[in-house]
């Protein structure tokens, strides 16, 4: 049965790989979700000390395997990822949007390989809409995973409140939002 692949930007990453380990590459649910990393995703990593203060974990050997399971990209599709980044970063300045170039880089696979992004970047939001490639929000995500025994409510729990603990909820209502949707206490 075919993947259904999903990508992530770097910080729906960042914020899940931890509670959810083994995140990349393993399928789960009948619709054999699997999820992926675009490959510029270590290089911007590695180039932010701020995320390589806060997200240590990310340089630990087991995690560094797991995201060697990369996506399988034709070269065609290569080719049409570039051309696909060149009209999406153009709009993304013209309409001074603030999606960095790894986040358009990641619309731009999104639409090429016809699989959604997850992001909870309004400025991706914002320059996907205009060029209708799906985005799922990390809350959205968790959902299906959730209701493919890929996350329990204990682990949404814990993600929710390590996220406010370092101060890096998406967005303020995310919490509130969490809770309602999963049932979970506060």
């Amino acid at each position: 049965m075919p993947k259904f692949k999903i990508l992530l930007d770097s910080n729906a990453y960042l914020r899940l790989a931890d509670s959810f380990h083994p995140l990349i590459g393993d399928s789960f649910g009948t619709e054999n979700y699997t999820l992926y990393l675009i490959p510029e995703f270590q290089k911007e990593f590695n180039k932010s000390p701020r995320l390589k203060n806060k997200f240590g974990w990310v340089d630990q050997p087991e995690y560094i395997e797991n995201r060697k399971r990369r996506i399988r990209i034709l070269s065609k599709q290569k080719n049409d990822i570039k051309l696909t980044y060149s009209y999406l970063w153009a709009q993304n300045i013209s309409e001074q949007l603030g999606a960095s170039r790894v986040d358009v880089n990641a619309l731009a696979h999104g639409s090429v390989l016809d699989s959604p992004v997850v992001t909870d970047d309004f400025d991706m939001m914002a320059l996907a809409d205009q060029f209708s490639i799906e985005v799922w929000g990390i809350l959205d995500l968790i959902e299906v995973m959730h209701k493919n025994n890929r996350a329990q409510k204990e682990q949404i729990k814990a993600l929710i409140d390590f996220l406010e603990y370092i101060n890096d909820l998406p967005y303020p209502s995310f919490k509130s939002k969490a809770i309602k949707k999963f049932k979970i206490r506060a």
